[in-house]
């Protein structure tokens, strides 16, 4: 057994401790208190019946009140009447009892309105410490600290007005405008670009320009990869790409659509390209249009250079319109076609059709008198209007080597008379 002495001391070292604690926990407290003051956000202490019983300095700035003016009254009463989620939820924590949790738990963060001495609202952004007795779960008191946001609120609000205002822009261009991320993953449209694609918002958003559902080729039909998208290029390079002409799969109509795409990184503070606007025009009808013309083209001149056969061993290549080289060569190539498949040995060249005469004119005559000579027949020209023989004159070729008959009559009896 411990003697008197002995018990006693035990007591004073624990009275001692005791001491140091309350000593701790008193400065603890003080450093708090201090802190709480000198925060530019109001703290609020109040109980279950949501009675102010403590309000830190930081509520003149921000709602204009001194402290001992919103001590004792209800806290909520400076809450906007349409912002009743934060007062909500504590008074029903108010009513809850939790034994055996911790004696203190955090709700928020709330966005709400809390009302100005003047009158307004001014927007804020709370947490709020519950703090419960230990043993039953009770409510003992409530801390809300509350931090002005109003500048925050109001950029918010003009930043979607903004993008509002934008996408309504974007809607109405007749431009496809797509924005992809830093790995070309799509981020946003315009509705254009989803009518142009032939896709559905979440079609679109899955995709990235390695997506291999694109089936994306160049022009001439052969097939484009990923890395050599417009946005890729753009993201690699940190350069603008321009009018690029991209054929893209459209699975709707299991059809092609011809784009002509640009694409413009952005860049963020420290210089990487972060995101590109894609955008694009629909030349589908154009190209389709470029191709009639061509095959049109084609016709006409297949059209306007006949080899026709007349006799055995004669035939008459009329010539309808203008000259260029690639017509130049395919009329070259359909007098020796047409000598070869019928044995000719004369070779009507009627050029009373020609509407002009250069020197690509004149040199196509000479390639086609001497490809005929090789080939054992005989080159006749007929339909030599004066003005082209002026300007054939006029250009100094020697055109003494060929046969000419002034009409396509007499060049027929020139031919059937070898």
């Amino acid at each position: 057994m411990l003697e008197a002495g002995e018990e006693t001391a035990g007591l004073r070292e624990q009275v001692e401790r005791l001491k140091r604690r309350v000593a701790e926990l008193e400065r603890s407290d003080a450093i708090h208190h201090k802190a709480i003051e000198a925060s530019p956000d109001v703290t609020f202490r109040f109980g279950s019946d949501t009675v102010c019983t403590y309000a830190s300095p930081a509520i003149v700035d921000v709602l204009g009140h001194a402290p001992e003016e919103h001590v004792g009254r209800p806290t909520f009463s400076i809450v906007h009447p349409d912002d009743d989620d934060m007062p909500r939820q504590l008074r029903e924590h108010a009513l809850a009892t939790l034994p055996g949790v911790s004696s203190t738990d955090r709700l928020g963060p709330f966005l709400s309105r809390f009302r100005h001495k003047h009158g307004h609202y001014v927007w804020v952004e709370s947490t709020v410490v519950v703090i419960r007795d230990s043993d039953t779960g009770a409510v003992e008191e409530f801390v809300l600290t509350a931090r002005d946001v109003g500048a925050r609120v109001e950029a918010e609000a003009a930043l979607r007005v903004s993008e509002a205002r934008f996408k309504t822009m974007l809607d109405n261009l007749q431009v496809g405008v797509v924005v992809q991320g830093a790995r070309s993953e799509m981020l946003s449209y315009n509705e254009t670009a989803l009518e142009m694609l032939g896709l559905t918002a979440d079609q679109l958003m899955g995709r990235d320009s390695f997506d291999a559902r694109w089936a994306v080729i160049h022009e001439d039909g052969s097939p484009m990869p990923g890395d050599q998208h417009p946005v890729v290029v753009a993201l690699d390079t940190g350069k603008p790409v321009r009018n690029v002409i991209m054929g893209v799969f459209r699975p709707a109509s299991e059809s092609r659509v011809w784009l002509l795409v640009s694409a413009s990184p952005q860049f963020d503070a420290s210089g990487r390209a972060f995101q590109t606007v894609c955008t694009f025009t629909d030349i589908t009808a154009q190209k389709e249009a470029e191709a009639l013309i061509r095959e049109q083209k084609e016709l006409l001149e297949r059209m306007s250079s006949p080899i026709i056969p007349i006799a055995a061993g004669v035939v008459v290549l009329p010539l309808i319109g203008q000259f260029d080289a690639v017509r130049a060569e395919r009329i070259l190539d359909a007098v020796l076609s047409g000598v070869a498949q019928h044995g000719a040995r004369v070779v009507i060249l009627d050029v009373t059709g020609v509407s002009t005469a250069d020197a690509a004119f004149a040199g196509t005559l000479l390639q086609i008198t001497r490809a005929v000579a090789l080939l054992g027949a005989k080159l006749v020209i007929t339909g030599m209007t004066p003005a082209i023989a002026q300007v054939l004159v006029g250009l100094g070729i020697d055109l003494g080597g060929l046969v000419t008959r002034g009409t396509l009559q007499d060049g027929v009896a020139f031919a059937l008379a070898r």
